[in-house]
């Protein structure tokens, strides 16, 4: 009978689940940015039922997995380096998991210092020697040496209190020790056990699986910072797809933020403007993301908002690309110009092929068929793979036809 007892949840009566629903906020850790927190905050009970109710601070919610993926310097180390800053500020025990490069330190300090700045007296010298005990690092290079962290977790390798998981870059831990393999290829070979497809949608629904209990059992928040890929469509041409792509890994994900990076202009000067936009809110898909988009600035200290108008930039960047007409220069036009030499042509005919398209440095990393996504068979009309090799074959077929 103990047994029984020892084995059963404990009793939570309905005053208790009614206070922890309208206490939500304290559940929820700021990203530094106020538009995006509105959005990512959650609504009452309370104002759900009778229409009222103060306004719920918002951010990234604990006890859910959050992925925030963006290309390369559109922002995704800054957010997670401000998150992690803001959990260790409300005393709060923070895990950082690198799984591609090494986070430099100084990042994570300047943010600190920024916001222990507005702090008076003691508590800023209190909190300055107690976030070193509260933050702990781990680098995991491997895929097998990240299992094992996540699999027995402990109280050593994540000590009690911790509110925050970050995990940097595990997209290229999944996409090199389990690359996609080619359909093509697969159908050729009949090999027995699974395949390699087989096996990269298990690794993914057992990583996956791993990371939403450790939210669950430590009521923590696990942020997963993902790069992209590239995926190509005959009609609506090239987007840009979070780097694991897979449905059942979409499946545990409860809410998705999408970076990117567009450029503003303040007296006829260009700035950079950084912009996160909901996907996924608490496994519900978000519409209009680019329309609700909220704006931020990376700086040495951290994250900072910035107003933006999506207009704006457009109407100043078509403006600086209407061209004067000639007359209006009051230029003339040299005689040696109204000639055509055909020089142009020659030069076209002698340059050479353009390399194959790369999204950057990360996509050598994921390997070839990175876009396209592990659980669909799309056709070759749907999507096709820049792999220089698989041209080569492919003309070579092409001319032993012909002869």
């Amino acid at each position: 009978m103990s047994d029984l007892q020892a084995d059963r949840l404990p009793t939570v009566s309905a005053s208790q689940v009614l206070e922890d629903l309208e206490d939500k906020g304290s559940n929820c850790i700021s990203t530094g940015v106020k538009a995006l927190d509105q959005i990512l905050a959650p609504s009452s009970l309370s104002s759900q039922i009778y229409g009222g109710g103060n306004p719920q601070p918002g951010g990234i919610r604990r006890g859910q997995v959050t992925e925030i993926w963006g290309p390369p310097g559109s922002g995704r180390t800054a957010l997670g380096t401000q998150l992690a800053a803001n959990a260790l500020i409300n005393d709060d025990g923070v895990v950082w998991i690198d799984c591609f490069h090494k986070t430099p330190d100084s990042r994570l300090a300047a943010a600190l210092e920024k916001m222990q700045l507005g702090k008076k007296g003691d508590a800023t010298a209190q909190a300055s020697t107690s976030n070193g005990d509260r933050f702990t690092r781990y680098s995991c290079f491997t895929l097998p040496h990240f299992l094992a962290l996540l699999s027995r977790p402990s109280s050593t390798t994540i000590p009690a209190g911790t509110s925050l998981i970050v995990i940097n870059c595990v997209s290229a831990l999944i996409n090199a020790a389990l690359p996609r393999a080619h359909v093509a290829k697969q159908r050729t070979k009949q090999s027995q056990g699974p395949n390699p497809s087989a096996k990269r949608m298990q690794a993914l629904q057992a990583i996956m699986s791993l990371l939403n209990k450790l939210a669950a059992t430590r009521n923590c928040a696990v942020v997963i910072l993902s790069q992209c890929a590239t995926k190509m469509h005959s009609e609506r041409g090239a987007a840009l797809v979070p780097a694991v792509n897979a449905t059942v890994w979409e499946q545990g994900i409860s809410t998705r933020l999408a970076l990117f990076r567009n450029w503003s202009w303040e007296d006829r000067k260009p700035h950079s403007v950084f912009l996160a936009g909901v996907q996924q809110l608490d496994g519900r898909t978000m519409m209009d993301i680019v329309d609700n988009a909220s704006a931020f600035t990376v700086e040495s200290t951290g994250v900072r908002d910035v107003e933006y108008e999506a207009s704006h930039p457009m109407e100043m960047a078509a403006a600086a690309q209407q061209k004067r007409k000639i007359g209006q220069t009051e230029l003339e036009v040299p005689d040696s110009e109204d000639e055509d030499y055909g020089w142009a042509d020659e030069d076209e005919a002698s340059l050479p092929a353009p390399p194959p398209q790369w999204q950057g440095s990360e996509d050598i990393i994921l390997g070839q068929d990175v876009g396209q996504s592990e659980d669909e068979e799309e056709e070759e009309e749907d999507y096709h793979s820049y792999d220089e090799a698989e041209g080569v074959e492919e003309a070579e077929e092409a001319d032993s036809s012909r002869e």
